[in-house]
């Protein structure tokens, strides 16, 4: 099997990190192109001149360029799709009937939403796919399960998920971002409170993977009556944290509706 990538940025390059360390792949059999030449120029590859030649030497073809090229993107490669080729889409916001518009051919589709967190191999990998990808579940778990883990959903949940997941890592990097700053304003040195603030959501997120325990003990656990936990969360009940996330999540959610319909 040979694996096409169009586009080579922060998802394309994750992607193939994963292949070549769980060496799913040989890198002769990963055919790579993108429009910002110095990206690929020294990758040890098999670099292609251009999108369709990409198409027509790949099995798999995975499409990982902004929203913004994707009719650009489509349009140039419909001509070399076929049935016998899998298209995998992780181009935010467009949905797969767009795709099949575009395309115009029964065509086996995969739209993957993966968070930022696959470049360490953490990510949340949301997917779905049209009437003809459905059998190629198999092919989807070979290549994404190296960065992350998957869970299989219907489209309409996409926008939700984007929300949480797809933003939730900047959503938690602006509270890791806030702790750092009270850290310096207490008199904490910048190094320290750089690694405090990265142990601190790095521990906390080891416990819940580790131990799996539910969310609401382990916060029950650090959670003395009288203590320090509970002076700080009573903060948060008074000052609504609850309704606060809820509307951040909305936000998110209802921007990536527009995104998704225009």
């Amino acid at each position: 099997m040979r694996i096409g990538i169009i586009g080579f940025g922060n998802m394309g390059s994750a992607i193939v990190d994963g292949l070549i360390e769980k060496k799913l792949f040989k890198k002769k059999e990963i055919l790579v192109f993108d429009i910002n030449k110095e990206k690929i120029k020294n990758l040890p590859f098999n670099i292609k001149k251009n999108n369709r030649e990409v198409v027509e030497d790949s099995d798999v073809v995975i499409i990982a360029v902004k929203p913004k090229d994707a009719e650009n993107v489509l349009e140039e490669i419909k001509d070399n799709l076929t049935p016998e080729k899998i298209l995998i889409s992780i181009m935010a916001g467009i949905k797969i009937k767009k795709i099949e518009k575009i395309i115009d051919k029964k065509v086996p589709l995969i739209r993957i939403m993966p968070n930022l967190n696959v470049k360490v191999k953490a990510g949340i990998i949301i997917w779905c796919s049209n009437k003809y990808g459905k059998k190629y579940e198999n092919i989807v778990k070979k290549i994404f399960s190296p960065i992350g883990i998957l869970f299989k959903m219907s489209e309409n949940k996409f926008d939700t998920i984007t929300a949480i997941s797809g933003s939730g890592p900047g959503f938690l990097f602006y509270i890791a971002e806030e702790f750092k700053k009270i850290c310096i304003e207490k008199g904490i040195s910048k190094k320290i409170a750089d690694d405090l603030v990265t142990y601190l959501f790095y521990g906390t997120g080891k416990m819940l993977l580790d131990t799996k325990i539910e969310i609401e003990k382990l916060k029950e656990m650090v959670s003395s009556p009288g203590g320090t936990t509970l002076a700080g969360l009573s903060i948060f009940e008074k000052m609504g944290f609850g309704r606060i996330l809820r509307e951040v999540i909305e936000a998110a959610e209802n921007r990536s509706r527009e995104l998704s319909e225009s």
